[in-house]
């Protein structure tokens, strides 16, 4: 699988393709949030639990497993940075290191 890495090493993405992924993700959280409130559980997604689900919404648009894989990475990154660099997402103590516990910072407006 080291082959895969290396060809998708360098992945970049324009920003128009970052903010609709980000917002998409976002926007789902935030109805899972809603959700969670009304029915009292928990307001937070596992990583890997957002990125199977924006991969299941845009299945249609993925024509085959090599694409896959790039958006399975594509939303991974973006996942990251809107943690590390945005400040968007918080994760929350409890998860692993790997697949740490997600919400929305609840100040975040979507533009």
């Amino acid at each position: 699988s080291s082959g895969i890495n290396a060809e998708y090493g360098n992945l970049r993405i324009t920003f128009e393709e970052y903010k609709k992924v980000s917002n998409m993700l976002i926007l789902h959280m935030r109805e899972f949030e809603e959700k969670s409130r009304e029915g009292a559980g928990e307001g937070a997604l596992k990583k890997q639990e957002l990125v199977d689900w924006y991969l299941q919404h845009i299945e249609d648009d993925i024509g085959g497993e090599q694409e896959m894989i790039a958006k399975k990475l594509v939303t991974e990154k973006v996942l990251e940075r809107l943690v590390k660099v945005d400040n968007v997402l918080l994760e929350i103590d409890g998860g692993d290191e790997e697949d740490p516990w997600l919400v929305v910072h609840p100040n975040y407006i979507i533009e």
